[in-house]
């Protein structure tokens, strides 16, 4: 692919990654809307969350496969294409809510596994770069849909609100289109002697990402619900949501960069342990104070971006080509998301049955300390079929 043909994709994976996260991110402060124009039963509004999580587990295997047949960047134009049409509709009935949030997940879990295999194949010497600027794209976009979902609600309505997404995936396929010329069919890569699935440095890379997974995906189902509770306000609430977002730019943008300049990344997963808990303590506070809630979504929000940028990178530090890439991402998304599919659910039955916060965020500092222990474990090893 040429230069030109180069400068333009960097708009279409900037786009893409930011279809990435606010399909999902922006309906947590928008659930009450949801739930009063739809009729949704509340049990399930936690599946609006935990419908994409099982998408991504179940179907992330064998979107490498999908690659190898028919090219990355074709799937992954098809997989926007649907992932505007899963958005459009979803916000009509309650079945239709559930079966756009479905294609949805299904059209995520294909760019999950396959845009840091793009990325190493169109940028082979700026993958550091180019991954910071797509996890950095994924994260301000989320951030700015979270933040600002319930004031755009209140002007234009949550169903446009939500409907807004697709423009911006159907804006992302026009820039997508130079890929289309120079797509990259997945070739037999290089043997590892066993399959990734039977390597121990694999499995400990799939608990990190479902570990950080299920921490994120339970914080941006319930931290809007725990700050209202606390007594904060909807809007306020709505509002350091996305603050949280917001200043998890920061570790979205530098951490890929410092992971891939010193490979070595204890420093980094000890920085990001230390703000998980710090964060997490700090939210068992009951207390109203908006000072105080703005120290606690940042801090979260920098340890938990951190901790996603951290396994983004190491798709591709932790391999030696890109077929082996796609085979981590695969599986690491896959029995990653199987964990992270328990955090929304879990924490919400935890909570109602103990009548408190404070349960649920204790076994979230205890699922911090595994993720630091897996994160140390991918540390050692030179790649994760080692």
């Amino acid at each position: 692919m040429k230069n030109k043909q180069k400068n333009v994709l960097i708009i279409g994976i900037i786009l893409f990654a930011g279809c990435m996260r606010t399909p999902i991110g922006m309906v947590s402060p928008l659930l009450s809307n949801i739930q009063e124009t739809l009729g949704v039963p509340a049990g399930l509004l936690g599946s609006i969350t935990t419908i994409p999580l099982l998408c991504f587990a179940l179907f992330s295997p064998f979107v490498p496969k999908l690659g190898k047949k028919f090219g990355n960047e074709l799937i992954m134009f098809i997989a926007v294409f649907v992932l505007a049409l899963g958005n459009y509709f979803r916000v009509f009935s309650t079945s239709t809510l559930l079966l756009g949030t479905l294609l949805v997940g299904l059209s995520i879990a294909v760019l999950n596994v396959l845009m840091p295999v793009t990325i190493a194949q169109e940028y082979p010497q700026r993958v550091g770069v180019m991954t910071s600027i797509y996890t950095f794209s994924m994260t301000l976009f989320s951030a700015l849909a979270s933040g600002q979902s319930v004031a755009l609600a209140e002007q234009v309505g949550w169903q446009k609100a939500m409907q807004s997404v697709s423009v911006l995936a159907i804006v992302g396929m026009v820039f997508w289109i130079p890929a289309l010329k120079g797509m990259h069919k997945a070739k037999a890569g290089k043997k590892t002697g066993s399959s990734v699935w039977k390597a121990r440095g694999a499995w400990f890379m799939s608990a990190f990402m479902g570990l950080q997974s299920l921490l994120f995906y339970t914080t941006l189902t319930w931290i809007p619900t725990i700050l209202v509770d606390h007594g904060l306000s909807r809007g306020q609430a709505s509002q350091l949501f996305g603050l949280m977002q917001l200043a998890s730019l920061v570790s979205s943008y530098f951490v890929p960069i410092l992971a891939y300049r010193f490979k070595h990344t204890r420093g980094i997963i000890l920085t990001m342990a230390v703000g998980f808990i710090a964060g997490i303590m700090l939210l068992m506070i009951p207390t109203a104070s908006v000072g105080l809630t703005v120290v606690v979504v940042i801090v979260l929000g920098l340890a938990s971006n951190m901790a996603f940028s951290l396994a983004m990178a190491l798709f591709n530090i932790k391999t030696d080509t890109p077929e082996q890439t796609a085979e981590i991402s695969g599986m690491a998304q896959a029995v990653g998301y199987v964990l992270a599919a328990f955090g929304p659910i879990g924490i919400g039955y935890i909570q109602q049955v103990t009548g408190s916060w404070n349960v649920p965020l204790i076994i979230l500092l205890v699922v911090v300390v595994a993720l630091t222990v897996a994160g140390l474990a991918v540390d050692k090893r030179r790649t994760v079929f080692d």
